[in-house]
């Protein structure tokens, strides 16, 4: 089989496993913690943590390992998933990861039960033969939070400039995806551009450095360079049409543990709802977890948005169009069946929370 191309990079199956779920130090997990409450040994490396539940012996998991992002998790700072399964014996791991690809890893591999990642990774890991599943849409934000953006000073004026020059993203992310649709709109593919692929804090120190010609940067560290005048946006990620992001879950842990994933997920979903109402007291939360200013982090928040959808017809068929078109431009090795990972109606009803319409 051909090697698929990114950019002007051949890659092989094994280079995309390397590349995408975090096996190479610099994708490797930030941070594993356990939070206020909860028990038990919180390694992302560590799967014999979780007592597994079968269909025949209910309320045998004893631990819930979740996955969250640098960028920050609110339900992770308020402790309100460990106050809620308490009562039962159930404790609750976090681990932190950089980005969807390292995270959909460790779901492949055991290390965690749950965790949220954007449109673009779970096909990377569908695609690896990881066996997940998508539990809930995360509709996008307003979609100024992310941008390609270059120096000021730098003789690129339009996307159409970037043709022929290095272009740092991190390969695998929501930010591939992004990519693709801001280059498809001014006739480019992403062969044309030579794609660097690195993680966030390395692709901005590239770019700071010249070393690369643009990056794709996001809130809160955009909204920094904005305001410092550094930079100027090529295009930001408004308009670009995307099915957003995902809850998603191992297979196992998604049939056997329907009533608790449920009750997780109302969590989730109960602090999103408050976030969407109180932005200034949930940035007092995040900003000083991301390292940045209340403020920042205010505006950060306001261009997200906080909200649940099932996963139903429409939103797999927007999922696989997604998969379609990174498979045409062979930036996945196969084509990816997005419904090889979702559940049944009756599956989906019973995890989904009910204010979640």
């Amino acid at each position: 089989m051909a090697r698929p191309q990114i950019g002007k990079y051949s890659i092989s199956r094994r280079d995309l496993l390397y590349s995408f779920y975090g096996l190479l130090s610099f994708t490797a997990l930030v941070s594993c913690g356990t939070n206020n409450g909860s028990t038990g040994n919180s390694s992302a490396n560590n799967s014999s943590t979780t007592l597994s539940t079968n269909a025949n012996n209910k309320g045998s998991t004893k631990l819930i390992r979740l996955g969250y992002q640098v960028s920050g998790d609110l339900t992770h700072e308020k402790g309100t998933i460990e106050k809620r399964l308490a009562p039962q014996g159930i404790g609750v791991t976090w681990s932190q990861f950089v980005s969807g690809p390292p995270l959909l890893e460790a779901l492949n591999v055991g290390s965690i039960d749950l965790g949220p990642a954007g449109e673009t990774p779970p096909i990377f890991a569908q695609a690896a033969g990881t066996n997940l599943i998508y539990v809930v849409n995360t509709p996008p934000g307003t979609g100024e939070g992310s941008a390609i953006i270059v120096l000021k000073d730098s003789p690129i004026q339009t996307l159409t400039g970037l043709k022929g020059k290095k272009v740092a993203y991190s390969r695998g992310t929501a930010q591939t995806f992004f990519v693709v649709k801001a280059l498809e709109e001014v006739g480019l593919k992403i062969s044309d551009i030579e794609s660097v692929n690195l993680p966030v804090a390395d692709g901005r120190a590239a770019f700071l450095n010249k070393t690369v010609d643009a990056f794709v940067e996001g809130d809160p560290n955009l909204i920094k360079l904005q305001r410092e005048g550094s930079i100027r946006v090529l295009r930001d990620a408004q308009g670009i049409k995307t099915p957003g992001g995902y809850y998603l879950a191992s297979r196992d842990f998604a049939i056997n543990n329907a009533e608790l994933l449920k009750a997780i997920l109302s969590e989730y979903y109960q602090v999103g709802q408050w976030a969407n109402k109180n932005r200034r007291a949930a940035a007092e939360i995040l900003a000083p977890k991301v390292k940045t200013d209340v403020n920042t982090m205010e505006l950060t928040l306001a261009r997200r948005k906080y909200d649940m959808k099932p996963i139903t017809e429409e939103v797999i068929s927007s999922q696989q169009k997604v998969a379609d078109l990174l498979y045409e431009l062979k930036l996945v090795p196969k084509r990816v069946d997005v419904k090889g990972g979702t559940l049944t109606a009756q599956q989906y009803a019973a995890i989904t929370p009910d204010a979640v319409t």
